[in-house]
């Protein structure tokens, strides 16, 4: 019987994605290179499927889309997208998971 254990950081998450969530790690990892205030990948990624209005009450994203989505970017999103679609549920638990150890990673 395999057991998983539950990652204690976000890199651990990273490194070790779920299931049907590796294509949504890596254009969350990917993301971390932008400067927030400009926008990220990983913030159309989550206004396009709904979770930021959903879990945050507004989108996300309010930039420049020329200034974030180059070709690798469109890559990174259309992977993400397309990994949404076919297993939404892992994605939303792969997210929620996400959020929760960024988190606790702020109040340590």
């Amino acid at each position: 019987m395999e057991t998983t254990t539950q990652p204690q950081t976000i890199w651990e998450l990273f490194e070790n994605p779920p299931k049907f969530t590796e294509e949504t790690s890596a254009l969350a990892e990917w993301s971390l290179n932008y400067d927030i205030k400009t926008g990220t990948p990983f913030q159309i990624f989550l206004d396009l499927i709904g979770y930021s209005s959903e879990h945050f009450g507004t989108k996300l994203f309010g930039g420049d889309l020329s200034k974030v989505l180059g070709f690798m970017e469109l890559d990174y999103l259309g992977d993400a997208l397309k990994e949404y679609a076919e297993h939404p549920y892992a994605v939303g638990q792969f997210l929620a998971m996400m959020f929760d150890l960024e988190a606790n990673e702020g109040n340590k």
